[in-house]
């Protein structure tokens, strides 16, 4: 891992202090990007410049990425496609606008799959370069990880957040459905897209959602939680990498320093942990990505996305009673608790061609509350293995400080 060479931005006190730690980044950019490939625009030159003006803002000397479903002035917004005919406007998206008004110097675009669809881009893991970095908001997660950006802004509709920074080793921050504005990213599906946020710490990822948010930058202190839910995942969701076993051995550990954890089996129908995001998304993203003269896609998303298009309006109101239903459930289970905790993902990262499950998000992210995933473990590979924690709607601030709290406790 790279915990101890890899500082956080709110550890930046003073001007000099943020100067020193862009240059460091900047240069395991010329180091390392050949291999990891996080990026498919950038302009160092143009960075420098920038971070000589000495701007300020709270967000003054970071170094920001953003992911290639986010329009961009400075840089083409292609999509993560091979078309060119494809490419946005150039304008900033809204958080690219609050981020530059913020001081943030924007080094470049980051890779996405195909419309943030599951197809592979070129970026490796910062950790195994024969491994991926996961999908969609690749070159984000890995970027961060690697050491070459203070934040990374992404996308999550499924898992495109909390998945690739899982298997990164960073932290990756959903925030509750609406909180961050999405004019100016690609819409995929309009009832589950969300901006995401890469950092290295919790609280460097509130540090940005918050001046984002209220101009006004809050840097969170480590809270320890009350009280917590474990939810134990059914065996048709096989973990692997010891994540069964580290679980239990967190709860007792919570257990002996004071924490109410319990343990419940999923409170959900396995078929709509499974698959309701799924429902919903497909049916939305056919009508925004085959729209008649919108997009060129690869034949693969095509034939994907064809089907839905020929599925009854019912089917998908029916769905989203469901969750809408799911909704309130969950809202009761959060009721007096600080955090409920699953796996990040099902394990460590898969080898490069595959971008892994979303399984652990897909749900979670069509709830619309806040998650988080911190690197609490890694495996005698020096893998990265991650926690993820969510919240009930709006419980964002909270939920961030007990990631820190958990953040402080990672291990080898």
């Amino acid at each position: 891992m790279q915990w101890e060479r890899i500082t956080d931005f709110c550890a930046a006190t003073t001007p000099t202090a943020r100067a020193e730690l862009a240059e460091r980044q900047l240069q395991a950019l010329e180091r390392r990007e050949a291999t990891v490939r996080a990026f498919i625009a950038l302009d160092v030159a143009a960075a420098w410049r920038r971070l000589a003006e000495n701007v300020s803002g709270p967000l003054g000397g970071a170094l920001i990425g953003a992911k290639d479903i986010i329009a961009t002035a400075d840089f083409p917004t292609l999509y993560g496609s091979p078309h060119p005919e494809n490419a946005g406007p150039r304008v900033d998206a809204w958080c690219i606008a609050v981020a530059r008004r913020l001081g943030a110097t924007l080094l470049g675009k980051t890779v996405c799959t195909e419309f943030a669809f599951p197809r592979p881009g070129p970026t490796t893991n910062p950790h195994d370069a024969s491994r991926t970095p996961g999908g969609s908001s690749s070159g984000s997660a890995a970027a961060v990880a690697a050491g070459f950006l203070s934040f990374a802004l992404g996308t999550q509709t499924a898992g495109s957040t909390i998945r690739p920074a899982a298997y990164c080793g960073v932290t990756g921050m959903k925030p509750s459905y609406g909180l961050l504005h999405t004019e100016g990213v690609q819409a995929i599906s309009t009832t589950c897209d969300h901006l995401g946020v890469f950092a290295v710490s919790p609280r460097d990822a509130w540090y940005l959602v918050s001046a984002m948010t209220m101009r006004r930058a809050e840097i969170v202190q480590a809270r320890k939680p009350r009280r917590v839910l474990f939810i134990r995942m059914p065996a048709e969701i096989p973990l692997a990498d010891g994540y069964g076993e580290r679980f239990s051995t967190l709860q007792a550990e919570l257990q002996a320093d004071g924490v109410a954890a319990e343990a419940i089996e999923l409170p959900f129908p396995l078929a709509d942990f499974a698959g309701l995001q799924k429902e919903i998304c497909y049916w939305e993203a056919a009508r925004v990505l085959l729209a008649p003269g919108r997009m060129r896609l690869l034949p693969e998303l095509e034939a994907l996305l064809g089907p839905w298009l020929d599925r009854d309006v019912d089917l998908y109101a029916a769905a989203r009673r469901r969750r809408q239903a799911y909704q309130a459930r969950f809202a009761e289970l959060v009721t007096g608790v600080d955090a409920v905790l699953v796996p990040a993902a099902t394990g460590t990262a898969p080898l490069w061609a595959d971008t892994g499950d979303a399984v652990m998000s897909r749900f979670w992210t069509a709830l619309h509350g806040p998650a988080m995933t911190v690197p609490l473990w890694e495996t005698e590979q020096g893998l990265p293995l991650g926690l993820q924690l969510l919240g009930g709607l709006g419980a964002d601030r909270a939920l961030a400080e007990a990631a820190q709290w958990f953040f402080a406790r990672r291990r080898r």
